[in-house]
């Protein structure tokens, strides 16, 4: 087999000198080749990160990989400010927001009016989407019914990789069944000119209705990441709609890089607020976090005995959030590749997440010290962590600070930013 040519110092310096950057030798242990652009800074946080500004994505583009995903963990964006975050929230105030989705999905949070976000949130299956369009943007929440449109049933292209694809068409029409027993829409019955901005989970509306209602912007995620509607949406988006949301977390968003329709947005998009919101309203407790929740992925695969403090990821809405509320770790360490959104959702949760770097899709939220291979080392992890609370703590809070960045507020301020130019139009 032939071996892939390593990039050397020498490598780098002939590339980066041709651009007129110039680097310099780091005291930094984990620097995988030993430069770093003089731009480059130690982030003195309670736990040290390498301060690598945004605009390092453009030289992102044409270094290895090994590059990248270095930065994924080790460095650290410049983050978005108190001052910034209030002054988005502070534009969508006054905007009215539309969250929407079809009976035919049945992930989310079910049908029903008049009801608090915190309640709509409530009826999810487990894990809790983008609720911060309901927390922090105040935003309508609409099940419409399925409609006869051939973009409408893009979902179903998902369902050609599934290993018993008629299986899985039951359950979603069960679970259509279900939905259109409850409170659902027709989108014609909708006025969709009274909203800002339109937020839907796959394709519920047809193109034909976006292109009519030109006042809103036209924004959705493909519920399936790296399903076949992402995959063209990250070249064009599905007509009649202005962005992609495209379930992206990186720190540094450099390859691919995000054509101008598209977003780096999680579906996860939530801030540590509506979580502290959801606890106080769904189980209010002045105890101390305590032990840890594991993935249920990551417990079958071990088969060793596992501490008493590990307890396996179960249960609906209301069981999950009082038990990512109130354990203090969050550890995943299944080989098998996953995106990453419970690490995520994890940390906004409160807990401190430790995993495995090779297996996320979207490592971002992961420090150097709580990467962990497998549940083993989680517990020497673990046990280490409480000897050292002083150090247990650095580490939440800059784990904590990432996560609110790439969870909440960098994705919130460029859709401000996409909207202030949408408007102004």
């Amino acid at each position: 087999m032939k071996k892939s040519k390593r990039f050397t110092h020498r490598h780098i310096s002939s590339i980066t000198k041709s651009l007129g950057i110039v680097f310099f030798l780091s005291p930094f242990s984990g620097d995988p080749l030993g430069y770093f652009p003089m731009s480059i800074r130690r982030f003195q946080t309670p736990a040290s990160l390498w301060l690598v500004q945004q605009d390092w994505e453009k030289l992102g583009l044409i270094l290895p990989r090994s590059i990248l995903k270095w930065a994924e963990i080790h460095a650290t964006p410049k983050l978005v400010s108190d001052f910034e975050i209030t002054s988005c929230l502070s534009f969508w105030h006054s905007r009215k927001v539309a969250l929407v989705k079809q009976s035919a999905y049945p992930g989310v949070y079910l049908p029903g009016r008049g009801r608090n976000w915190i309640n709509t949130v409530l009826t999810a299956p487990s894990h809790l989407g983008p609720m911060s369009f309901l927390a922090n943007l105040n935003a309508d929440y609409f099940v419409v019914r399925q409609t006869s449109e051939p973009e409408t049933y893009l979902w179903k292209e998902k369902f050609a990789y599934d290993a018993d694809p008629e299986s899985a068409f039951r359950w979603v029409e069960i679970c259509q069944k279900k939905q259109e027993a409850m409170e659902v829409v027709d989108c014609d019955q909708i006025r969709w000119d009274d909203y800002d901005l339109v937020v839907c989970l796959d394709i519920p509306v047809p193109s034909k209705i976006a292109l009519k209602s030109k006042k809103p912007i036209w924004a959705y995620y493909s519920v399936e990441a790296g399903g076949p509607l992402h995959k063209r949406s990250l070249v064009k988006p599905v007509k009649g709609y202005q962005l992609y949301f495209n379930h992206c977390f990186r720190r540094y968003r450099a390859r691919p890089k995000n054509r101008s329709h598209v977003l780096e947005f999680p579906f996860t998009f939530q801030s540590a607020d509506s979580w502290q919101s959801l606890a106080q309203n769904t189980h209010p407790s002045t105890t101390e976090r305590h032990g840890a929740v594991v993935d249920r992925a990551s417990w079958e695969a071990s088969v060793d005995d596992k501490p008493s403090y590990m307890t396996p990821l179960s249960g609906d809405a209301p069981a999950y959030i009082q038990m990512m509320t109130s354990r203090q770790f969050a550890i995943w360490t299944n080989s098998k590749p996953r995106w990453g959104n419970w690490a995520l959702e994890a940390v906004q949760a409160g807990c401190l997440f430790l995993g495995r770097a090779d297996s996320l899709a979207m490592s971002g939220v992961l420090l150097p010290d709580l990467v962990v291979p497998d549940l083993a080392s989680a517990h020497k992890k673990v046990e280490a962590l409480l000897k050292n609370p002083l150090h247990m703590k650095a580490l939440a809070y800059t784990q904590a600070t990432l996560a609110e960045h790439l969870a909440f507020r960098r994705p919130l301020m460029d859709l401000t930013a996409c909207a202030k130019k949408f408007f102004a139009k």
